[in-house]
């Protein structure tokens, strides 16, 4: 951006445009309180705040209150701590909680003198509190350093750099250390991997997709055959990523699975209707590569003969599941993950054998056992 925003309100105006296009949601429950410098100083004190401080923010009320004109304070209480109260599933479960205890406060309070002290008791026999207490005390770090690498992304972005240098100087040096490795992150990965590992919402979209690859993967995508979006693009599920590529290295992690397979193991598990890649059909998005190819793969799913050999490879897929979960411990995540296939592929067999293409994965998951039936077996 070649200007600063004048004002407080256009700044964030053009924050919100510009969080829009990269993030597809931007800050919009969230309030703003200026204060003065006599205002912020008489509220500290009221309140027992540290006057020094560059601002608050408050879940119970989505409000972030700052002195006036401090644009550092906009950026970690409005975008920083707003944000993450908007658009993360510990924000939003903070806030509610809050809500809550607010609720709680004043019916036991209702039409009655009260003290600080008297609240402080309350408190501490309430158990939304102590639900409350709990979240904090687990959430704290992802809260605070999605404010302060804010602060970093939108003085870079508005060219304020040296606003976020002055305050970046003044901090010890172990809080300097993990600034400098958030900061590293998004140098390497890109800004939409930095929010999204900080757990926010996922506005899944193609176009959103292919920037986050590109900000991954950089050069590494030249030469791609195919790249395609798939899975239930919910706004907190894993965002799944289907590429075909003779080399580039897939990437798995708590919000971003990217499957990479040659162009000949892809062509075999269209034709057997492996459960991994059958949603290609119904559910997919290009994300970018060669589009006729995508839609001719999406015909041959529809439109291919149901074959013994794409029966037996689903019943021996679902048995190598089976094997593989157990030699996890019981209820392990792995363990799970290996049985849930391996039911999926059964299903799928089944499904094949009375001509039904259960083609998206999860009618497979959600379909009931009892209504397909092996009818003669295999043969």
């Amino acid at each position: 951006m070649d200007e600063e925003p004048s004002g407080i309100q256009e700044l964030i105006i053009q924050i919100n445009k510009n969080y829009q296009e990269l993030l597809g949601y931007s800050a919009e429950k969230t309030r703003l309180n200026k204060l003065n410098s006599k205002r912020w100083t008489s509220f500290c004190k009221e309140f027992n705040f540290d006057k020094n401080s560059s601002g608050i923010y408050l879940p119970r009320n989505q409000t972030a209150i700052i002195p006036a004109k401090n644009k550092l304070s906009l950026f970690h209480e409005y975008f920083g701590h707003g944000l993450y109260c908007e658009q993360s599933l510990p924000g939003r479960e903070l806030v509610n909680l809050e809500r809550s205890l607010m609720e709680e406060e004043k019916e036991y309070f209702k039409d009655k003198q009260f003290t600080s002290k008297e609240i402080n008791e309350f408190r501490k026999r309430n158990k939304t509190f102590q639900l409350l207490k709990r979240l904090q005390e687990e959430t704290i770090g992802l809260y605070e350093w999605f404010a302060i690498w804010t602060e970093y992304f939108l003085s870079k972005e508005f060219n304020l750099g040296n606003l976020f240098e002055e305050k970046y100087d003044s901090i010890n040096q172990e809080r300097k250390k993990s600034i400098d490795e958030i900061i590293s992150f998004s140098k390497n990965y890109g800004n939409l991997a930095t929010f999204y590992n900080f757990e926010m919402a996922r506005k899944t979209t193609p176009d959103r997709v292919k920037k986050l690859l590109e900000g991954i993967y950089k050069d590494k995508l030249d030469n791609i055959k195919l790249a395609f979006l798939y899975g239930s693009k919910e706004e907190f599920s894993d965002i799944d990523v289907f590429i075909i590529s003779e080399d580039l290295p897939e990437t798995d992690c708590s919000w971003l699975d990217v499957r990479v397979e040659k162009e000949d193991y892809f062509e075999e598990m269209i034709k057997m209707f492996d459960v991994s890649i059958t949603g290609l059909a119904t559910d997919s998005e290009l994300i970018f590569g060669d589009k006729n190819y995508f839609d001719k793969k999406k015909r041959q799913l529809r439109e291919q003969s149901i074959t013994k050999e794409a029966i037996r490879y689903n019943l021996e897929k679902s048995e190598e599941q089976k094997r593989l979960a157990f030699n996890y411990p019981e209820n392990s995540e792995k363990n799970i993950h290996g049985l849930t296939y391996s039911l999926t592929y059964l299903k799928n067999a089944i499904a094949l054998k009375q001509n039904i293409r259960l083609l998206p994965k999860r009618e497979l998951l959600h379909s009931q056992s009892e209504s397909i039936k092996m009818k003669g077996g295999l043969e």
